[in-house]
Formats: C-alpha cells, sequence, structure tokens
C-alpha cells in the first residue's frame, strides 16, 4: 500500500511554474497538519504553520519556508477540485479493499461560507460515507444554481457501488436515480415521502388494509422501548414483497419490495407517532430493512457532527475558487485518517486523538509518511 504522500503527490500543481516558491504536496501535507491541530482559516494556519517553521523546514526540506495565507488561499483556490477528490477516491478504494456494504448519501450545509454578494447561497457539500464501516467516500459541491436532486447522480456516478446497498433522505428518491443506482448494478432503501406523494400513498394504502385484513404477506418486526438522552422510542418495521399496489410501475419499475417503520417518542412529556414509507430494489430480508434503514443516520452523527464539532467545518469562511470543495477534501483525508489511526490504542475518541497529534507531532507524521491499516 502506498503513503497518503505517495497517493496525493500525484495532484497536478495548477500553479505558473515562474515563483512558485512551494512544493504542491507540501502545501497539502501542512494544511493537513493545521487542520489536525484546529486550524480553519488561512490566517491562523499560515501563523501556525511560522511558529513551527523550524520543524517544516527539516521535515519537506523546505528551501524557502512556510507559505504565506495570500499563498494558501491561491492555491486551494485553483486546484482542480475534481481531481483531488478522484485521486482521494482511489485512496479510498485501496484502503478499504471493497469492503462494507452499506453507502449514505447526504448533503452537508457550509453556513459561514455564505456568499452574502451572489445571491446569499449557502454552499452545500453532498457526501458518500461507508455506513458499516465509518469511512468517508467521495463528496461533490452542489452547484450554485442547482440543488441536491442534480448533485447526487454526479456523486453516484464517481463510485463503485456494485453489490452496495445506496439510502438517501426522501430527497434522493427520484426515478432517474433509482435506475442509476440499479444500472450501476448497486441497490437502493429509500424513503417515499410527499416529493413523491402518490408512490407514497400507494405505499400506505396496501399496508393500512394489509395489516387491517391481516395480511399474510406483510412480515413485522418490534423494537423493545429505548431509552436516549430522556427520550424514549420504540419502533415497528413492516416489509412486503408485494408491489401490486404501486399503480406507477414505469417509472418505478426497479422497485422489488415496500417498507414502512412506524415510530413511537416521548421527549419531555410530548408523545408522537410518525410513520415511515420506504421503497427497495431488492427482496431484502426484515433485518437487512431494519439495520440499514437505522444506519442510515450514521452519515450525520459520525460524519457530519465531526466535521463541525471536531474540525469546525461549519466556521470555514474561506469561499475563494474552488477552495470550498478543495478544504472539504482535506477535512475529509483528515477524519478518514483519524478514523483509521489505531497507533495510540483503539478506545481512543476523536478528539482525544487530536489533542495527542497537537502534544506530539510524530503522531501526525506516522498517519502520513507510514502506511495506514486497512479496514
Amino acid at each position: 500500500m502506498k503513503t497518503l504522500f505517495n497517493h496525493f503527490e500525484i495532484l497536478e500543481d495548477p500553479r505558473d511554474i515562474r515563483g512558485k516558491r512551494h512544493e504542491l504536496i507540501n502545501i497539502l501535507i501542512m494544511t493537513i497538519y493545521g487542520i489536525l491541530c484546529g486550524y480553519t482559516d488561512f490566517t491562523n494556519l499560515a501563523d501556525f504553520l511560522k511558529v513551527h517553521e523550524d520543524y517544516f523546514i527539516k521535515l519537506l526540506n523546505l528551501e524557502n519556508g512556510t507559505p504565506s495565507h495570500d499563498t494558501l488561499s491561491n492555491v486551494f483556490a485553483s486546484i482542480d477540485s475534481k481531481k483531488f477528490m478522484e485521486i482521494f477516491i482511489t485512496w479510498i478504494k485501496e484502503i478499504t479493499k471493497e469492503k462494507g456494504m452499506h453507502i449514505s448519501i447526504d448533503g452537508k450545509a457550509i453556513k459561514s461560507a455564505r456568499d452574502k454578494i451572489n445571491g446569499g447561497n449557502t454552499p452545500y457539500i453532498v457526501s458518500a460515507f461507508l455506513s458499516d464501516i465509518g469511512i468517508s467516500l467521495a463528496q461533490v459541491k452542489v452547484d450554485d444554481k442547482s440543488n441536491e436532486i442534480t448533485a447526487i447522480p454526479e456523486l453516484l456516478e464517481l463510485i463503485d457501488i456494485k453489490n452496495k446497498i445506496i439510502t438517501i433522505d426522501a430527497i434522493g428518491t427520484q426515478e432517474n436515480i433509482c435506475n442509476l443506482i440499479v444500472s450501476k448494478k448497486g441497490n437502493y432503501i429509500l424513503k417515499a415521502k410527499d416529493n413523491q406523494k402518490d408512490l407514497c400513498d400507494d405505499i400506505k394504502t396496501y399496508f393500512t388494509l394489509g395489516l387491517k385484513n391481516d395480511s399474510g404477506d406483510i412480515a413485522i418486526a418490534e423494537t423493545n422501548y429505548e431509552k436516549d438522552h430522556g427520550r424514549i422510542e420504540k419502533r415497528k418495521y413492516y416489509l412486503s414483497y408485494d408491489i401490486s399496489c404501486i399503480h406507477d410501475k414505469v417509472k418505478w419499475k426497479s422497485v422489488k419490495a415496500i417498507g414502512k417503520i412506524d415510530v413511537y417518542r416521548e421527549e419531555n412529556g410530548i408523545i408522537s407517532n410518525t410513520s415511515h414509507y420506504y421503497i427497495l430494489s431488492k427482496q431484502f430480508d426484515l433485518d437487512t430493512f431494519i439495520n440499514t434503514t437505522r444506519n442510515h443516520w450514521n452519515i450525520e452523527c459520525s460524519l457530519h457532527w465531526r466535521l463541525d464539532v471536531i474540525l469546525d467545518e461549519d466556521h470555514s469562511k474561506n469561499k475563494v475558487g474552488q477552495s470550498i470543495e478543495n478544504l472539504a477534501t482535506i477535512r475529509k483525508i483528515v477524519f478518514n485518517l483519524v478514523r483509521l489511526d489505531n497507533s495510540m490504542g483503539n478506545k481512543l475518541t476523536m478528539k482525544q486523538k487530536m489533542t495527542r497529534y497537537i502534544s506530539n507531532f510524530n503522531n501526525i507524521e506516522n498517519l502520513i509518511f507510514n502506511v495506514i491499516p486497512c479496514v
């Protein structure tokens, strides 16, 4: 296996060779150091590098010291974000060795990078997350004049989804997305909501009548009451391979099963009962339906939460050129590195690991210049 350094040193440098004072790979490495040590903007990142200039000169054989904040800003604005992501995906393929079966897809805003001049757009990054392994797979920035519906197919085209189960929130329940997943030999479990009202109504009616008539075509499972942070939840799952209820069979030709989840929730004395409806591209068993739908939101609590709370992504204000997506890629490199690092023991949290990186740069050197174990 290649080291992180070996993988990313092939990234093409977009700068004119004239006047160039720092190699691109060295800038990437120093930025990873800065993010691991808690810096989110180029001004403070450049100051951090200056403080530790002697260390980086020795580590990377720098001839011109550490880069200024202007250099950092210009570099990340001009790197080809698509080529950067292609190398990232190749790196992750080598790490995962095709392990993991469940890919969650979801979008996340980078709130502080909102552009108040050009229409007040808040940048969105749509990410793919290998939920059962806990690794970031890929990302696509949502075009300023578009939305997640157009970004999701672009993301799916980037990654190998053969024999994987794809989950997306209801925004991803679109005919073209379903067909794309199946055409790439993947499978899906997608939520049907009011954005596909006829489909949702068909499934809702089927389960209402089927349960009323005690249909033997519906498999049922129920969880015990679960208590967490003052909240009590109980879930009931229903699954059926009878898809005759779907009227528009041409549009939803890839659907092979339908599901329903009833959620009872009690929080702060308030009780709620909600029902969610799903389409499946394969006749999965009930356990797969339960586990996959439960694990979908790992992308929110395992990836997005850590990007914001630990790597402070929401406060990143850099938005010139392609810097939004390029810095998001760097943060996902950092996330995966920390996630895979067991060199200090496998019981440390991400925050605890980062404390050790700050206190001893040798731990960071190990991440970048030594081979990271496969998952």
